[in-house]
């Protein structure tokens, strides 16, 4: 049996700048955490300090220091920031820019879904103590796995971001940063559109702090945190356009595919001809066609949150007998 393999090249979520419009900082790396009213707090066994032997832009950034999801440092806003008005545009994405040494460089930003996972414990959208809603022990998410001290760094996957606002309610999110395509330096951004924060509904959205920790005992770097207004529309493209096939080959579908700051996630339909369903997701897929004939194989590319409109397209394979 023939196995025919299409490879493409993958294209991961890179940011490109002409895409973004009306930021609105929040972490600026150019001036001190000082300067910008903002004081740092560890949380738990973890720890946070302004830093100066990595930089985005300028001369500083703010190092976290994480043992698990439930560790890590906090970012408070003496005179809060408001989000009210950017929070009624769905296209506002919360940017962070991150650096993280040691971890391997993705060889694709592309995704094969989640990102999102939303956690459910108490402190997301619940009123409550500081350190109940950014996720202590007690919050309701789980107990803390704990790390031995001195434990090596691991792969980092996700981050966890705890939002506090001036009434006392919190948001919540999980990025995964486990594709996150790096520059030459080693920085990546990911970004979450506010409405997609879970609890940030309720709340009055006015931040008063920010916190961070990831699901590996690991150190990040934040290099600049900022809300843009991510108006790219989705688009994207299969590796091939036509097929020629024997009865009883394999073949391996593969696409690219972006957003802007949002990651996306492929959806692929095999057969038009009985109507437009999900049969596999996935960056790359596989699929051996059965029986002879002419069959339309559809690509949709949505973005994770289902804030903007699909891109759908479609392949043309012959079967032959």
């Amino acid at each position: 049996m023939m196995k025919r393999v299409i490879n493409a090249i993958c294209m991961g979520s890179i940011l490109a700048m002409s895409a973004f419009a009306n930021a609105q900082t929040i972490y600026e790396p150019t001036q001190s955490v000082s300067a910008q009213g903002i004081s740092l707090q560890g949380w738990g066994s973890g720890s946070i300090a302004e830093a100066d032997e990595m930089a985005f832009e300028g001369s500083n950034s703010i190092r976290v220091s994480s043992r698990n999801f439930f560790q890590g440092g906090k970012i408070k806003f003496a005179k809060g920031v408001n989000l009210t008005s950017q929070y009624s545009d769905k296209g506002n994405l919360l940017k962070f820019t991150f650096n993280v040494p040691g971890s391997s460089t993705p060889t694709s930003g592309g995704r094969t879904g989640g990102g999102n996972q939303l956690g459910s414990g108490d402190g997301a959208g619940g009123r409550g103590g500081d350190s109940g809603g950014a996720g202590a022990a007690s919050s309701g998410v789980g107990s803390p796995t704990g790390q031995a001290s001195g434990a090596a760094e691991t792969a980092l996957t996700k981050i966890r971001v705890v939002f506090t606002t001036s009434d006392g309610m919190h948001g919540e999110a999980y990025l995964d940063v486990s594709n996150a395509l790096k520059d030459e330096r080693g920085w990546f951004s990911v970004a979450i559109p506010l409405q997609s924060v879970r609890g940030l509904d309720k709340t009055n959205k006015t931040i008063t702090s920010i916190s961070l920790s990831g699901d590996a005992v690991s150190t990040m770097y934040l290099g600049q945190m900022e809300v843009v207004r991510d108006t790219t529309p989705v688009f994207g493209e299969p590796n091939v356009r036509e097929l020629n096939l024997a009865f009883g080959d394999e073949v391996t579908f593969s696409a690219t595919g972006y957003a802007g700051a949002t990651p996306v996630k492929f959806l692929w339909d095999f057969d038009s001809s009985d109507g437009i369903s999900v049969d596999a997701e996935g960056q790359v897929v596989s699929r051996k066609f059965r029986r002879e004939g002419n069959f339309t194989v559809t690509l949709t590319i949505v973005d994770i949150y289902g804030l903007k409109t699909p891109y759908k397209t479609t392949i043309n394979v012959t079967v032959n007998p």
